[in-house]
């Protein structure tokens, strides 16, 4: 976590408590810090830190990660009991996306540190894909939103590829076993089902 940022926020804090400015006082022309947005990073912060978990399984830390790299970048993240965070961007329009909806979306999926395992817009091919025939933490966060929506997805292994990981066909592992997984999903649109 950026120690710096928290000390900074503090000192403001601490300083907003004194007095007003007196007439006398010249005025700065720095621009004044927004405090929705303050607000907005101190309500990010307060409601992550209390979902931390002192549960030491696999599940247990990993949420805790998930945190701590949701903290450290200030990401607003909401949770299901599943242990799936996530983050709407858009909600899409219309009706929701139910289970066996057949979709095309873009999605880039990488891992904490930021690097990427797959990415449909480099490749300028999107997905087309039942819900229900994806990894569970696609499934039932993509329920959360409608065609147009445009999200966010923390996936805690257990609701990703597990221990096994994703290997290709050629054996090679594109995903290692319990890897908590971070992808950007946007749903472009619900097609007829492909028969």
């Amino acid at each position: 976590m950026n120690y710096a940022y928290i000390l900074t926020l503090l000192l403001l804090s601490l300083s907003a408590c004194g007095p007003g400015p007196s007439s006398d006082q010249q005025q700065s022309d720095e621009p004044a810090l927004d405090p929705a947005a303050a607000l907005s990073e101190d309500d990010i912060l307060l409601s992550l830190s209390a979902a931390m978990t002192t549960d030491t399984s696999r599940a247990g830390r990993e949420r805790n990660a998930i945190i701590g790299y949701a903290l450290e970048n200030l990401q607003p993240l909401d949770y299901t009991n599943s242990g799936l965070f996530y983050h709407i961007l858009a909600p899409g329009e219309g009706e929701a996306i139910v289970w066996g909806d057949y979709l095309r979306a873009h999605y880039r999926g990488a891992f904490l540190d930021g690097k990427v395992f797959a990415d449909s817009r480099a490749l300028d091919r999107p997905l087309e894909f039942y819900v229900g025939n994806m990894i569970d933490g696609w499934n039932e966060g993509l329920q959360l939103i409608a065609p147009g929506g445009k999200m966010i997805l923390l996936v805690p292994s257990a609701l990703g590829y597990g221990a096994d990981g994703l290997v290709t066909s050629r054996g090679d592992t594109l995903v290692p076993a319990h890897a908590i997984l971070r992808f950007e999903i946007e749903v472009l649109e619900r097609l007829e089902r492909a028969e």
